[in-house]
């Protein structure tokens, strides 16, 4: 079952949803509510990527998530108390009212250094996720008042040119109170704003929603991601990989670990593939929330799982591509004789060229690839019939693939 964003969006201006919740709480993690794990799919890592995991050292016992990355630094959410704005404790999580901080990151993930992130965007009130536009010129962010703290609204500022962090033309883009907007996230290209809300209409919950990003920087009419992404319960903290074939999120309805867990869900043009779980290296039966790669291969994510300093923690991830091959071999149907000067070219899911190859005079042809992963090859060759060869890289522990592909002649 797929989810389908429609190719063309209404165009409104972005007065249509609001809030998020920028601390969520805790999950209940006694016995009674941790989900049965018996199918495998549900908690093995299916990702194609090894994960290596770590507690960051820049934890307090007040929670911490991780934001987006501006000018290199890591903006981060959090309650800890440094001199902050937000005085006094909100009674929805029973810590501080947040505030964004930015961090310096070292080369091996390592977080030191945080300071207020900007005095004109952090106020007295709860600060949540942000995103920024490629340019780093636009930021998206979401506030909730103290009278309302658990819904959250959307708004937008930019900029000013050759400022040192001045940021001007603060706009509130929804204005609803009943329902919450929360964790944006910019696509790489600037063109889309993934969030997750609970306003009416959805499937339970919270949901994941996509809207264009229209020049002006107002918005186009959101979409739910569907049934395939989104459940009956809350789906939060939407992350769309710079490819923009990934798709990464925090969801307690899915089948997992228990608690909130981290998800993946690839894409074939506009539709979602079913979410596959990041693992036990990842999840825990408590709540993984806010994956953020800040890098092709690292990133932070948040839990409440035992082992930090309290509350929410940030965890630094490396992920590596478990690598593969495919090797094979061009023969003739009839003769089983091997065809030289074939071009070979592997296509990833949506259909776009990795790779091009023209056999020698063996014959064979090698690939590197990666697990987890469906491909296509494409084999041409002069007076043969075109041939396309489908498969699936779906066993983590084969390093190399064999097969004989066979062309017919046109003859």
């Amino acid at each position: 079952m797929k989810a389908t964003i429609p190719m063309s969006l209404a165009v409104v201006f972005c007065t249509f949803f609001s809030t998020e919740n920028a601390s969520v709480l805790p999950s209940d993690t006694n016995e009674a509510n941790i989900i049965e794990t018996s199918n495998e799919d549900a908690t093995t890592n299916k990702s194609g990527l090894e994960f290596t995991v770590s507690v960051a050292s820049i934890n307090t016992k007040y929670s911490e998530f991780a934001s987006g990355i501006f000018r290199n630094k890591l903006i981060m959410v959090s309650s800890k108390k440094i001199g902050g704005f937000g005085n006094g404790i909100d009674d929805q999580t029973n810590e501080p009212y947040t505030e964004l901080f930015c961090l310096d990151v070292e080369a091996n993930g390592k977080l030191s250094n945080p300071l207020f992130f900007s005095r004109i965007l952090n106020t007295k009130h709860n600060e949540g996720q942000v995103a920024f536009s490629p340019d780093e010129y636009t930021i998206y962010y979401t506030r909730s008042e103290r009278g309302n703290s658990k819904n959250y609204r959307l708004y937008k500022a930019e900029l000013e040119p050759y400022s040192h962090g001045n940021w001007i033309n603060e706009t509130l883009l929804t204005f609803n109170s009943n329902y919450s907007i929360e964790n944006p996230n910019i696509s790489s290209d600037g063109k889309q704003l993934f969030f997750s809300s609970n306003k009416p209409g959805g499937l339970g919950g919270f949901d994941l929603y996509v809207a264009d990003i229209l020049e002006d920087g107002s918005l186009g009419v959101p979409y739910n991601l569907g049934p395939t992404v989104n459940t009956i319960k809350d789906e939060k903290y939407p992350f769309i990989n710079p490819d923009n074939d990934r798709l990464y999120f925090s969801s307690n309805g899915h089948k997992g670990l228990g608690g909130y867990d981290i998800f993946m869900s690839k894409t074939i043009g506009q539709d979602f593939e079913r979410p596959i779980n990041l693992g036990r290296d990842i999840n825990s039966s408590y709540d993984e929330l806010g994956l953020l790669f800040i890098s092709e291969e690292q990133g932070y994510f948040s839990s409440n799982k035992n082992g930090g300093e309290g509350s929410f923690d940030l965890y630094n991830f490396k992920a590596k591509p478990i690598a593969q091959t495919f090797q094979g071999i061009i023969v003739d149907t009839q003769t089983n004789q091997p065809i030289p000067d074939s071009k070979v070219v592997l296509l990833d899911t949506n259909g776009k060229e990795i790779s091009t190859q023209t056999t020698g005079v063996d014959a064979h042809f090698s690939f590197s690839i990666r697990a987890f992963e469906n491909y296509k090859l494409k084999i041409l060759k002069q007076g043969f019939e075109s041939y396309e060869y489908a498969f699936e890289s779906n066993n983590a522990n084969i390093e190399t693939y064999k097969e004989v592909l066979r062309l017919s002649s046109k003859n």
